[in-house]
């Protein structure tokens, strides 16, 4: 009951961008799996970018939520300070996958790239997974 509640109080672009995230990371983890040596890595690549990505999207939809009902002054530090939050978190997860070879450098990429591909599917994912989840549309 929780999670039908939440999906339904939740932004819904903020929905498209999870599922897209979820989507492409499911895809690059199959394909991956099918062609690298070291899977246990991979996979803890993966899922550490999609962690990141999926974060990053929570970051923002709260920043802008905050930051909208501020001043223009205010809101612009505000955007500012936690845009550039999200890089060092991204850059350390990103050095983390160069430093450790238990985690996979491509692996991660693929992760945090995920949600450059989630906001281009975002039409798709709008239409096929979210609104059906919400029970909207056709």
């Amino acid at each position: 009951m929780k999670r039908i509640k939440w999906i339904r109080e939740t932004n819904e672009t903020l929905l498209d961008l999870i599922f897209g995230c979820l989507i492409w990371s499911t895809l690059a983890e199959i394909i991956g799996l099918l062609i690298v040596s070291d899977r246990l890595s991979y996979t803890i690549g993966i899922v550490l970018g999609t962690v990141v990505a999926v974060g990053m999207s929570i970051s923002m939809e709260k920043g802008l939520e905050k930051c909208l009902h501020m001043s223009r002054v205010k809101g612009q530090w505000g955007m500012t300070v936690r845009s550039i939050f999200r890089w060092l978190i991204m850059l350390a997860v990103v050095w983390a996958g160069l430093r450790f070879d238990a985690i996979s450098f491509p692996g991660v990429l693929l992760g945090i790239i995920g949600l450059k591909i989630a906001a281009l599917l975002h039409m798709y994912t709008n239409t096929y997974v979210t609104k059906k989840l919400r029970k909207e549309g056709r």
